[in-house]
């Protein structure tokens, strides 16, 4: 009798068994969640019950939109600015000439939101755009060329079209595909962890990170950023298609004085105010010119090819000299000014359309 029912016992045995270890790794995993989420919530502030937002940590400058995201028919004008640091507050005065020109002209329900960073390039401005799903704008502003331009500084078998031989790209693709519909932090935050760690082993694979390394430079002559480029502003017409919203392609100002020199920037004897930041920040300055002319043509002809977006051509536009730049591509006061005016000219009938 007890032989009949000892493999009665040992099934039971075994299933009680499994069921603990199945509780076990469900606790570990719940365990493992509460982690992910306290680890971005302690770092970066965000929200325990967001996993969807975890983005928020690389682009905090998301986080106004997405909790305030604009509306359609809210009584403002809605303006999104994507760009780099020539938009920002902090290199220039462009969005509050905008805005100001724009009142002159009776706007002043006009709301910028200005989601521009230094060093940022198309696909930080894809990413973000794909993340204000829920946010309606009257007008989208795309002002891209001269950060592009930097990723070509790697050799052929290292450069990445979502540009993840920079190390910072290899962090967003880990996190960008949880914004807004991931229930759980903890697939992201491994992905993200993971990127971490293999930068640490293995950082001779990526390119520099604030300036292009040295030995690397010479590969910047090859534009393969062009062909990235175009497909990355592409891309966001298309997502504008979708969402109703109107872009302004800007191409990009580039100044270069015909006697250029790094030891001219730094003696300061060129044609610039305030000499911010040299061209070699982003390559050898042959490269980085002719890279900026390769994306000006992407813009017009991503413009002639999409009857809904706008083309300001900002490179043809815009007067050179010290009196407007402060340094290749940093505007003056003055420069801002002008610069603003022409997107201005473009806005205005949009806003009319809006009374």
């Amino acid at each position: 009798m007890g032989a009949a029912t000892q493999p009665r016992d040992r099934g039971r045995a075994w299933r009680a068994n499994a069921l603990l270890l199945l509780a076990a790794l469900l606790a570990c995993a719940a365990l493992a969640e509460a982690l992910a989420r306290g680890y971005w919530w302690l770092r970066d502030d965000v929200p325990l019950g967001s996993p969807d937002r975890l983005l928020l940590a690389l682009y905090p400058e998301l986080r106004p939109v997405l909790d305030r995201p604009p509306a359609h028919g809210d009584g403002t004008f809605d303006v999104l600015l994507l760009g780099g640091s020539v938009l920002h507050e902090s290199w220039g005065e462009v969005e509050e000439q905008i805005l100001e020109q724009l009142a002159r002209q009776g706007r002043r329900d006009v709301r910028v939101h200005n989601l521009a960073q230094p060093a940022h390039t198309t696909r930080d401005s894809l990413v973000k755009y794909q993340a204000l799903a829920d946010a309606h704008f009257d007008l989208v502003l795309v002002y891209h060329g001269i950060n592009d331009a930097r990723t070509n500084d790697a050799p052929p078998d290292v450069f990445r079209d979502d540009y993840s031989h920079l190390a910072w790209y290899e962090l967003v693709n880990a996190l960008a595909p949880a914004q807004g519909r991931a229930r759980f932090a903890l697939p992201a935050t491994l992905r993200y962890l993971g990127a971490r760690v293999q930068q640490a082993l293995d950082p001779g694979r990526r390119a520099g990170a604030d300036r292009p390394r040295p030995e690397w430079v010479r590969y910047g002559s090859s534009l393969r950023s062009a062909a990235v480029f175009e497909r990355n502003v592409g891309a966001i017409l298309a997502l504008a298609a979708q969402r109703g919203e109107t872009v302004l392609l800007a191409t990009f100002a580039l100044h270069v004085p015909r006697d250029y020199s790094l030891d001219g920037f730094r003696e300061k004897r060129l044609d610039y105010l305030l000499f911010h930041s040299p061209l070699e920040l982003w390559g050898d300055p042959a490269n980085v010119a002719a890279a900026v002319r390769a994306h000006n043509e992407a813009l017009r002809r991503l413009a002639a090819q999409t009857p809904e977006a706008i083309l300001v051509d900002e490179d043809r536009l815009m007067p050179r000299g010290a009196r407007w730049f402060n340094d290749p591509c940093h505007l003056t006061s003055e420069g801002s000014a002008v610069f603003a005016s022409h997107l201005v000219e473009a806005m205005l009938p949009l806003t009319a359309e809006t009374r």
